[in-house]
């Protein structure tokens, strides 16, 4: 029996997470690689660059998903972290219906006004605007799904059905190669069949995951008896820091655009487009991670819980941005051969320009995944000036003041060594936002997470047990009750709260446990005033509601006599699965 938190269980649903987080934003990159091809080999080169002038459209989305669902992502774990289910499916729902609604007039305006849209993006003379309409209105269909898509995929990871979530991006490559093929080499369909191509590639993702979430099993379901249009509010309050960084990175890109020409000319701008390329590549890795550290930090945040917090944000800074080093370096061997795939002239200064960009440039993202980890958590524990200065300084001032310094001094290697050096100052700045926010000099991970006044409970009025096998059950209930007696709880209660502990813990190790490696009942005993919460969490077999009737209310009355007894005096109680865990909350 372990008195504390399992770090094997923390760190499996870390990185369970972060795979498909992975894929969502390098499926972007993949479909445009997808469609180039088809684009150059089949209809011609206007057709690859009409579909480049479609990127200002298509940022606008992704900035919309982002200020959305990054919003009603934190709130849906705060909620659950909570116990209120009930409040995590209206923000669910609510979710759902405002990516609709906005999909639906991305649809009207890109099918029956794409010359507007055309006039927005590009100059009224550009030839290529009549192969932009038409794209425009090929894709138009599309955008509802590439709006829903991405939500319902992620929730998907809440649910522990990570397999739908790589079925249905799959699906979607392959029906996008396929329709392209069908849409322009076989019915000439032209840039309205290689927008219509990805329109329908994108509901593949979409009716995969409806087909669950309309079923009767999913824990997130459309609920409309608590909806609340002012949680629009909240959610966009909360997935702005994420929608306002996209904004910035798009700013910023103009403005080192500037910076490039001026001191570094038409080739560094080829140098620095050829380098940005590969941006899927380099963001999508640092991406999963933010994802998975908003996931879990928000349930933890909502549950108070500074321990879990505090292992969370370890787990982070010890695994996961070594990991993204990792992958930074081996980017970074790659230099030559990712050279040589735009440029082949050795001697050319475009290609010395590239290969630097092509060293250096990776070498930005384990210090800009520290930094958006403490960004992300920052989040969820409503730190707006500390989440804003990182937002402001991370995605513009910081790179965008240092790049026009030292191009000035070193032309396009200056603009390489500041993408490394604003993130290195940015994590430098790590703990001066801490002092800030603290008042005090930070001495370790605890100091730097700032945990608000009043968060959570004081470390000794919890009592936090791993169990991993019946051996360690059997001395948990005197282990219980003597917490209980220590902070004033009813002797009576305690004993029952012992009794209860006891025979749940039994009962998950005997029939949930199957021999797998890291199985674990993780518990935790709360005082709150007079209130006794006790919470369990299992990686065991997911219940379902029929087994947990059983377990508290059996056909024979002599089974589970102490758990009933506590049901019977228990405020409170509720059970849902959530990241493949088995999670009943108690309240006495």
């Amino acid at each position: 029996m372990i008195n504390g938190y399992n770090e094997k269980v923390t760190r499996k649903l870390f990185f369970s997470l972060v795979p498909v987080q992975i894929l969502l934003v390098m499926c972007g990159g993949v479909n445009i690689i997808i469609d180039s091809a088809f684009a150059s080999n089949l209809i011609g080169p206007n057709a690859v660059a009409a579909t480049g002038l479609y990127g200002p459209p298509a940022k606008v989305l992704d900035t919309i998903n982002a200020l959305i669902f990054g919003g009603a992502q934190i709130l849906c774990g705060r909620y659950l972290g909570e116990n209120t289910l009930k409040r995590a499916r209206s923000i669910f729902t609510l979710d759902m219906i405002t990516v609709t609604l906005i999909g639906i007039a991305g649809t009207v305006l890109f099918f029956f006004f794409p010359e507007a849209v055309a006039r927005v993006v590009t100059r009224p003379d550009n030839p290529l605007i009549p192969d932009l309409i038409d794209y425009l209105r090929g894709i138009s269909s599309g955008v509802i799904p590439f709006l829903l898509g991405t939500q319902l995929t992620s929730f998907l990871q809440l649910e522990n059905k990570d397999k739908l979530g790589y079925i249905g991006i799959g699906g979607m490559f392959v029906a996008n190669t396929i329709c392209d093929y069908v849409f322009i080499g076989v019915l000439n369909m032209g840039i309205f069949g290689l927008g219509l191509a990805t329109a329908v590639s994108n509901w593949v993702p979409v009716i995969v995951a409806g087909i669950y979430f309309l079923s009767k099993k999913s824990v997130f379901s459309l609920d409309m008896s608590d909806l609340h249009i002012r949680d629009l509010g909240e959610i966009s309050k909360h997935g702005f820091p994420t929608a306002g960084t996209q904004f910035l990175l798009a700013f910023k890109s103009i403005i080192l655009n500037a910076i490039i020409l001026r001191f570094a000319g038409s080739d560094g701008l080829a140098s620095f487009a050829a380098v940005n390329s590969f941006g899927y590549v380099y963001w999508a890795v640092p991406a999963g991670m933010s994802s998975a550290m908003i996931t879990l930090a928000s349930i933890y945040a909502g549950e108070k819980d500074e321990g879990a917090v505090d292992l969370l944000m370890r787990i982070y800074i010890k695994k996961a941005v070594p990991i993204v080093a990792g992958a930074s370096v081996v980017m970074a061997l790659l230099a030559y051969p990712l050279t040589n795939l735009f440029f082949h002239d050795p001697s050319s200064p475009v290609y010395s320009m590239t290969l630097i960009g092509f060293i250096l440039f990776p070498l930005y993202a384990p210090f800009s995944t520290l930094v958006v980890g403490f960004r992300d958590l920052w989040r969820c524990l409503e730190h707006k000036f500390a989440v804003n200065y990182i937002v402001f300084c991370d995605g513009l001032l910081y790179v965008t003041l240092l790049s026009y310094i030292m191009s000035s001094f070193w032309g396009m290697t200056g603009i390489w060594i500041a993408q490394v050096a604003g993130c290195v100052l940015m994590v430098l700045t790590i703990p001066v936002i801490s002092l800030i926010i603290n008042k005090k000099m930070p001495r370790g991970i605890t100091d730097l997470c700032c945990y608000p006044a009043g968060f959570g409970v004081d470390a000794d009025r919890r009592l936090n047990l791993s169990i991993h096998s019946m051996e360690e059950v059997i001395n948990i209930s005197e282990h219980v009750i003597s917490f209980c007696l220590d902070h004033g709880i009813a002797k009576s209660t305690a004993n029952r709260a012992g009794l209860c502990i006891e025979e749940l813990a039994g009962n998950i190790v005997s029939h949930g446990f199957t021999g797998r490696k890291n199985e674990s009942v993780d518990i935790s005993v709360t005082v709150s005033g007079e209130e006794l919460i006790i919470k369990f969490k299992d990686n065991g077999v997911l219940f379902n509601p029929k087994e947990i009737d059983d377990i508290f209310v059996p056909e024979d009355p002599a089974r589970n006599a102490g758990i009933r007894i506590v049901k019977n005096i228990s405020k409170e109680m509720e059970y849902h699965s959530l990241l493949g865990l088995n999670i009943l909350s108690i309240t006495i």
